[in-house]
């Protein structure tokens, strides 16, 4: 253990022990001419030359101890402490977002799309440490860049602001134009950063460019990590109509459409480029899934260490406390 002193010079104090000892060999030695003066019975002799030697040691020793402590603090002294941590590659996450409107089903509350931006903001005000920057790219049967890859949060939840006011009504699923969409995104970057891609959709895919956008991605090394949120039964899709007017997406005969969750292409988009799929029933899992896949996918690169230096003067004054009552109990 390493210890170092800020105020050294204040040890000079120490000679306060000098002279409480020379105060005290001063005062036992005129107490014990005064004791022999003193008419003490001979049967009480010992056992007072006992009792009032023991207190008189005791004093000495606490008067030794509370000055020590004093002095000990007041040259404040700092214990060194080391800490190893963990450093890790920092990532850059592009954010795949589904748009089509069957993400507005309730089978997930408040939806399935309010949800999934609901924990993405809290996700991004949080960002571990782990990610870098972020970029975002909302796809239906057609994809869009919104966002390239940015440090800058609040700009991240405007565009996920508009997302949620916006009333257009996207339709088909494509995560194969999604996929590019995201390869671009990696492309327009000049900086040698790891990228990871995160799907967040309810659906089978529909397009047709799946196969060619996964082998894209793997030639470029980058994972896919995909997160199905919906829940197994199917349900409605609740639209805005003239109006202003909340009713339900129906088809050309006026029956009800409905959604129902399938997550076979989100399962194998993530086990051919080497991602982890994550299903959400709830949506309360959103969150604790984008931090695991954030964490499980980050690299080592080496160790930091850290020298901290911890002030101990309080638990000395304290403990000076402490003897300074039990020498006043004495005296």
């Amino acid at each position: 253990m390493t210890i170092r002193f800020l105020h050294p010079e204040m040890a000079i104090w120490l000679v306060a022990v000098a002279v409480a000892g020379a105060a005290w060999l001063v005062a036992y030695a005129y107490k014990r001419r005064s004791r022999g003066r003193a008419a003490v019975q001979p049967r009480f002799l010992r056992l007072s030359r006992r009792s009032t030697g023991v207190r008189d040691v005791a004093v000495l020793a606490l008067t030794i101890i509370t000055i020590g402590l004093l002095v000990a603090a007041l040259t404040r002294p700092q214990v060194l402490r080391e800490r190893r941590a963990a450093e890790f590659e920092r990532q850059d996450l592009i954010v795949i977002l589904d748009r089509s409107v069957s993400m507005r089903a309730r089978d997930v509350r408040p939806s399935r799309a309010e949800r999934a931006l609901l924990e993405l903001e809290t996700f991004l005000r949080k960002k571990p440490d782990a990610v870098d920057r972020v970029g975002l790219v909302g796809f239906a049967g057609t994809s869009l860049v919104l966002s390239y890859l940015t440090r800058d949060v609040d700009s991240l939840l405007f565009y996920l602001d508009w997302i949620a006011e916006d009333p257009s009504v996207f339709y088909g699923t494509d995560i194969g134009a999604a996929l590019a969409s995201g390869l671009e995104v990696a492309a327009r970057d000049s900086q040698p950063s790891r990228k990871l891609f995160l799907v967040i959709s309810d659906g089978e895919d529909q397009g047709e460019t799946m196969d060619q956008a996964v082998s894209a991605v793997m030639r470029r090394g980058i994972r896919v990590h995909t997160i199905g949120i919906g829940a197994p039964a199917e349900a409605m899709i609740p639209v805005t109509l003239p109006g202003e007017r909340e009713g339900y997406l129906k088809d050309d005969a006026g029956r009800p459409m409905t959604t129902q969750f399938n997550e076979t292409s989100l399962k194998s988009l993530a086990a051919a480029t080497g991602g982890r799929y994550v299903r959400s029933v709830t949506g309360g899992e959103l969150l604790d899934a984008l931090h695991t896949i954030v964490r499980a996918d980050r690299r080592q690169t080496g160790w930091q260490t850290t020298i901290e230096y911890r002030d101990v003067y309080g638990a000395l004054l304290a403990s000076a406390g402490l003897a300074a009552v039990a020498l006043l109990a004495l005296l």
